[in-house]
């Protein structure tokens, strides 16, 4: 995948994952509000609450969680618990929804609960913390409670307030904090792709080539790229060759066709994907790259070095052999014979 593609992905995932969650994220560091008898319900729904649960019911409905592995079920679990609550404050019920985990914490609660009206006694302090997003039940959540509610005779007001502990805005704790880290670091790799594409930016590199090469002009580099061949974003010049996607990593924007010696095509196959290049190797044994969509488009950029009388060009393996093994005898094929008829 092309860096500017994964720069766009990075961007794109990283920044919606990350403003997603920037509201959990915000109340989480900013702390649950506790809910006093003085509140409003209707004033703080939405609001980030912590709550003591004092007098759970009984548990309206039981949410199931099915594990799998390799698409096979391992089984079905109780996952989360959701209870009918007294609000003894405002006098009427809430639904209060817990991991699993603390199922035995509301029952024990419950139990006391029970046991303090017997024997008309005082609740000890405490219950059970909890804290979540202030919302509205609704669906078949609100239909559960309702029966719960009608089966104890206990009053159901108008709107039925939840609070999911754990969860805020509809998302876990965990969920908010995972996700938001996974944002912040796919926005880092974007941020640092930019200023590495930046670090490489052209006029970085046509300066380094200039500071490199005196004798060379910013003016000569102008004149000969607008009167360059263009195919498939390669400009072929009479003395440059100039492609912002030139490697190794882009490294590079252009080289002097005088020091080329072989320009050749292949592909490389990278797991299951094929990617398309045009290799050219220059005369002090560095070589630049080009990767393309298709083979098409790399004969095309290939053939326009046939101009050139001292370039091997063409993709036959003798060429690499010899180049590899006998330096001085592919320079003689056109590189050094050329030179002598100029």
């Amino acid at each position: 995948m092309d860096s500017f593609w994964i720069f766009l992905f990075c961007l794109a995932l990283g920044g919606f994952l990350f403003w997603k969650n920037v509201p959990g994220l915000m109340a989480l560091i900013k702390g649950a509000q506790p809910l006093t008898a003085e509140d409003e319900l209707e004033e703080v729904e939405g609001t980030y609450v912590s709550w003591n649960v004092t007098y759970p019911v009984d548990e309206y409905m039981e949410t199931t969680k099915t594990t799998k592995i390799n698409g096979v079920s391992t089984g079905t679990k109780k996952h989360r618990s959701s209870w009918l609550v007294i609000d003894k404050d405002r006098g009427i019920c809430l639904s209060i929804e817990v991991p699993v985990k603390r199922f035995n914490e509301m029952m024990e609660q419950s139990d006391t609960f029970f046991d303090s009206i017997q024997t008309e006694t005082d609740i000890p302090d405490g219950g059970v913390p909890v804290s979540g997003s202030l919302e509205v039940l609704e669906g078949e959540e609100l239909r559960y409670f309702k029966q719960m509610a009608r089966s104890y005779d206990l009053p159901v007001g108008d709107v039925v307030y939840h609070i999911r502990d754990g969860s805020v805005y509809g998302e876990t704790k965990t969920n908010i904090y995972g996700l938001s880290a996974i944002g912040v670091f796919l926005l880092l790799i974007a941020s640092f792709i930019l200023y590495k594409t930046l670090d490489n930016s052209a006029k970085r590199l046509i300066d380094q080539y200039l500071a490199q090469n005196p004798d060379v002009t910013m003016e000569q580099l102008e004149s000969d790229f607008a009167a360059a061949q263009e195919v498939n974003k390669v400009w072929v010049g009479k003395r440059w060759t100039f492609s912002p996607k030139m490697g190794p990593n882009m490294q590079y924007l252009l080289f002097d066709n005088n020091q080329l010696i072989w320009v050749h095509s292949g592909a490389v196959r990278s797991g299951k994907s094929v990617n398309f290049y045009v290799w050219w190797s220059l005369i002090d044994g560095s070589e630049r790259q080009v990767s393309l969509s298709s083979e098409k488009k790399c004969t095309q950029v290939m053939e326009k070095y046939n101009q050139f009388a001292h370039v091997v060009v063409g993709n036959s393996a003798e060429y690499g052999y010899m180049l590899q093994n006998d330096r001085e005898a592919f320079l003689d094929l056109k590189y050094r014979n050329a030179a002598g008829k100029e």
